[in-house]
């Protein structure tokens, strides 16, 4: 027993350079502390991106672009529904991001009570060239691993997936289905 806190001692899985291998199953307490910290510095990387390029686009704009380019036809609502807001925040934020030249909206020749939104070439560009630099600074992490490393993160990854329900759900979903990862880095990381 840890006097101070009452708990057990364990060995940390947090830092691999303390000798830490993990046994065959790792809990799912211990899993959620490792996951959490490599999305910190997943966000480290995704940010730079972002600040590479001296955007002003905040990161809930960059989230709602994201989900625009994503979903090409989407409706305001749906938009509001992604980003768990509701429509009149989705529309001011929409404003914004029209002001700035990055998306436009229109009535749908289908329903004219529905606004869909897409992205206007500058909005497109921004997309491209983010994305293409996210890719830039995972592959240089990613090279930084072992190709057993990285071979053992790509199952974890697809697990994961897997486990919140998104492994099939968007496309490349064949890749996954057959158990081999997609190899191109030109699939959207945004």
């Amino acid at each position: 027993m840890d006097n101070a806190h009452g708990q057990h001692s364990r060995q940390s899985p947090r830092d691999p350079s303390s000798g830490y291998v993990p046994a065959r199953e790792v809990g799912a307490d211990d899993a959620a502390v490792l996951l959490a910290e490599a999305l910190e510095s997943l966000i480290t990387v995704w940010g730079r991106a972002q600040e590479a390029f001296g955007t002003t686009v905040s990161p809930t704009q960059l989230r709602a672009l994201t989900i625009i380019s994503r979903t090409p036809g989407i409706s305001l609502h749906g938009l509001a529904q992604e980003m768990g807001t509701v429509s009149s925040v989705a529309s001011r934020l929409c404003d914004r991001m029209d002001s700035a030249g990055l998306m436009h909206r229109e009535l749908d020749s289908d329903n004219r009570r529905r606004v869909v939104l897409g992205l206007t070439s500058e909005g497109e560009a921004l997309m491209a060239a983010i994305r293409e630099r996210r890719a830039r600074d995972l592959v240089t992490a990613l090279s930084a691993m072992s190709g057993t490393d990285r071979a053992a993160l790509v199952t974890g990854i697809l697990a994961f997936r897997q486990a919140t329900g998104h492994g099939q759900a968007e496309n490349g979903g064949a890749h996954r289905a057959s158990g081999s990862p997609p190899t191109s880095t030109s699939r959207r990381l945004a």
